[in-house]
This record gives C-alpha cells, structure tokens and sequence, in this order.
C-alpha cells in the first residue's frame, strides 16, 4: 500500500499544479483569442454575415437593442486577484452593428490602478479628433477623468493589428502591468500619461 502513495502523491502535486497554470494564463490565451477575432474589421464595410462567417462569433455572446447589436467578449484575472497577487484586470472587445453592417470595434483594458483604456474603430471620428488615431480623454460632467480613448477611422491600419494592440499577457502576471505602454503597445508614442494629467 505504501508504494501507492508516494505516485499518488506526485499526481495530485501536477494535477494542482495543471489546473493552477490554467488558471493564471487561461484568460491572457482567451483574451489573445479575442484579439483574432476582430482582426480586420472594418467599420462600413464588414457585413454581419461575414462576421457571423468567423467561428468565433458564432459563439460570442450578444446583445440587441433597438436596431443594434453588440457581439462582445469579458476576461478577468479572477484567480490571481482572488490570491492577492495582481490587482483587478479586465480586458474585453465589442462589435457593434446596424442595418447589417459593422458600425464600431473597440477593445478595453483596465488593470486596477490607472484610468482603463479603450482602442475603438468608428466612422466618423468624433468632433475634435483631426488626426487617426486620436487621443480623446472621456470625462463626465463632474469632471471625473472615466476613460482614455485611442480612436482610429476605418482607414488606418490599426485595425489590422489588433493582436499587438493590448498586451493580454497582462492579465496572467504577477502584479500585473502597471504602464500605459505595456497595457496598449499599440498606442506608444500617443503619450496617454498626458490625458490623464490633464484631468
């Protein structure tokens, strides 16, 4: 009997120690994966049949609401959080359509600490925005800095990077990722520590 438990031992030590990796990198490879999905897209152009085309999407939660509907994706570092070794993160994507056609793609990330972040494709760029991508801080009429927008028109080649535009790694490490740069490597050089200080 005894020669059984040292091997049953060993198996539940790599058994916990499978599902515990799952758990800690399981949301960074989905978010990764949701990443692909909207690779691509293009806002005026894509048709919800080609969207519905991609396996991905097939699946994907949605919602619809007075002529709109919304194709989205949520991950979370529940298990690292509920340890206490890495802050709340949240990534997730959304695709909204009318009339049949993809009117917005947008990304968001927010890690715990800093103002979240949002990459979104729209058609027309909101006033204010001249350039593509656009840098615009999303403040409420209390002033409360809520977000920080990177947006782009369905002309700029962001929207075909969208698998380098969020670091998802972020959501699988220890302590999680504390800069703007590692959160969006899409948007450096777009200087979004500026849009904050100016709260």
């Amino acid at each position: 009997m005894k020669r059984f438990i040292v091997p049953s031992i060993v198996l539940i030590l790599v058994t916990a120690g499978v599902f515990v990796r799952y758990e800690i990198v399981g949301p960074a490879r989905a978010a990764a994966r949701d990443l692909e999905a909207i690779n691509g897209i293009t806002v005026g152009k894509t048709t919800e049949a080609e969207l519905l085309g991609r396996s991905t999407f097939q699946k994907m939660d949605v919602q619809c609401s007075m002529g709109y509907c919304f194709y989205y994706t949520g991950r979370a570092n529940l298990f690292l959080r509920k340890l206490g070794l890495a802050p709340p993160a949240f990534f997730g994507t959304r695709v909204v359509v009318r009339d049949g056609l993809v009117t917005e793609v947008s990304v968001y990330i927010s890690n715990g600490t800093r103002v979240p972040l949002s990459l979104s494709q729209k058609m027309p760029l909101p006033e204010g925005c001249a350039s593509s991508p656009c840098v615009k801080p999303a403040i409420l009429p209390t002033k409360a800095l809520v977000s920080i927008m990177v947006l782009f028109n369905n002309e700029s080649e962001f929207r075909n990077r969208m698998p380098e535009a969020i670091q998802t790694a972020c959501l699988s490490r220890l302590h999680g990722c504390s800069s703007y740069d590692e959160l969006m490597p899409l948007a450096r050089g777009l200087n979004l520590d500026a849009s904050v200080a100016l709260k």
